[in-house]
């Protein structure tokens, strides 16, 4: 699957392990791919969250309420304790969760159904759009993206 990638989304998915690690996860999970999304406008998948006023900065504001609020249905109060801002770094680099992978097969099946030969950074934002639970989606619910719009205007800059 990944020599179907070209360079761009080669630096999605370096982008979202070193989110991961930063953030001190184990694995990298959707949201890492979303932020590494956000953080590089130069992608065209990255460019297309700008045009949505997603930052890195937005974006992980949206995924810490998110995180917050799941908490919370839980029971779990955050100000019933500190949480690091940014835990250390996992000893190993961070493996690809289920969440990362759904994500990723999703962008090859959208790539395959148009006949595009590579995977861009805008099929990987279509396979992050099209997941119907989970944190991703919730959290861009949360700032009000409509993911069914933002996913046709990515189909349409495909062609």
């Amino acid at each position: 699957m990944f020599n179907r990638f070209g360079r761009e989304t080669r630096a999605v998915v370096h982008g979202a392990l070193e989110q991961a690690a930063a953030l001190g996860s184990p694995t990298i999970e959707a949201e890492h791919l979303l932020l590494a999304l956000a953080a590089d406008p130069r992608s065209a998948g990255g460019a297309l969250l700008r045009a949505e006023g997603l930052d890195e900065e937005r974006v992980l504001a949206a995924l810490e309420r998110e995180n917050e609020l799941s908490l919370a249905a839980g029971g779990v109060a955050i100000g019933d304790f500190e949480l690091p801002r940014r835990p250390p770094a996992p000893r190993r680099s961070p493996r690809f969760a289920t969440s990362a992978k759904r994500v990723l097969e999703r962008a090859v099946k959208a790539a395959s159904a148009r006949g595009d030969r590579r995977i861009t950074s805008v099929h990987v934002l279509i396979g992050l759009l099209r997941a119907e639970v989970g944190t991703v989606p919730r959290a861009l619910a949360g700032v009000e993206v409509d993911r069914i719009a933002l996913a046709s205007r990515a189909e349409r800059l495909l062609g």
